[in-house]
């Protein structure tokens, strides 16, 4: 535990000593940074410190601990270019041991080969597709703490090439004894560099030189995250949540939450993005149908704000046991 709390203090320290400047496009594996829940989502994504379900698995790890019995979730994601994402995660937790989970993601793209001379498509097909897989672990190691620890396999593939990766997550979940806070630290998606695509191209800027693919770091994300309910009444909590995001091609991000939850049963959910380039708020719903149903279905939707892109929309589908 000791070495786990210096790893993470020596992060902090050379997060603050870095320069503010973006490195832009200097990763791969971006499929790696994609958040499947729209729980986090509709957050503002200030919530490493508030998922406890199956789909704590895209945000922080730690948060699987939570689950007592079975979780599930399945997300569905109309993302940017017409591509269609989905995700299935799952967690089970084996009494005295921890929590195991599982999660697949990606998306398939089956295209037609199209040339100046054939703007109608050449009648030649080619798929794009980009997938993870990912197993993790997660228990309380003290009476307030969760650790998580996940392994992920990442593959994709584009028109006769093809590259892999392996990136890891660690994550912590530590309850602060007042007003339901909490706080996590987490790492994401660190590893060796993406291997380079298999293959070869011509360098038409370099005498036309058949050249190789260079490998690419992994997209290393580090979330400090903080929650509170200052406001709990017999029908109603208000949670706030504060994020802190620093990734190793881009500045840092500040992000801003809030979840009102009614009944036990509805939940109100928006949150603020600052310092990033496009993308700036986000808001949606989720409905628990464990006191409703008489069940533990829920469905959960987020829509997230752009200043150029178009919007970005989310829902996903949860059982628990």
């Amino acid at each position: 535990m000791k070495k786990l709390l210096l790893l993470l203090l020596l992060t902090v320290a050379q997060i603050a000593a870095a320069k503010d400047f973006g490195q832009v496009a200097t990763s791969g594996a971006q499929l790696l940074k994609i958040n499947f829940d729209p729980r986090a989502s509709a957050l503002g994504y200030a919530a490493a410190s508030m998922v406890n379900n199956a789909s704590a698995v895209y945000t922080n790890i730690a948060g699987t601990g939570f689950v007592q019995n079975a979780d599930v979730a399945f997300t569905y994601l109309p993302y940017f270019a017409d591509l269609k994402l989905m995700s299935a995660a799952g967690a089970y937790n084996v009494e005295g041991i921890g929590v195991f989970s599982l999660h697949i993601a990606g998306f398939t793209s089956d295209e037609e080969i199209t040339t100046i001379e054939q703007e109608n498509g050449t009648g030649e097909r080619y798929s794009i597709s980009n997938l993870t897989v990912g197993v993790g672990f997660s228990r309380y190691v003290m009476e307030n703490l969760i650790v998580g620890f996940q392994a992920k396999l990442y593959s994709e593939s584009y028109y006769g090439h093809s590259a892999h990766a392996f990136a890891f997550d660690i994550g912590t979940n530590y309850a602060l004894g007042f007003a339901n806070s909490k706080l996590a630290l987490v790492l994401q998606n660190f590893g060796p560099n993406v291997r380079p695509l298999s293959g070869s191209y011509v360098d038409y800027s370099d005498n036309f030189n058949q050249k190789n693919y260079n490998d690419a770091p992994l997209p290393v994300t580090f979330r400090a995250s903080f929650t509170a309910e200052p406001f709990v009444g017999e029908t109603y909590r208000v949670r706030f949540n504060a994020d802190l995001v620093h990734p190793n091609d881009n500045i840092e991000h500040y992000n801003f939450g809030a979840e009102i939850l009614l009944m036990d049963v509805v939940a109100l959910r928006g949150g603020v993005k600052l310092n990033y380039d496009d993308e700036t708020f986000a808001a949606g719903i989720g409905i628990d149908g464990t006191k409703l149903l008489g069940s533990g279905l829920r469905i959960d939707y987020s829509y997230e704000n752009f200043k150029i892109l178009p919007s970005v929309q989310k829902l996903s589908l949860g059982f628990s046991l």
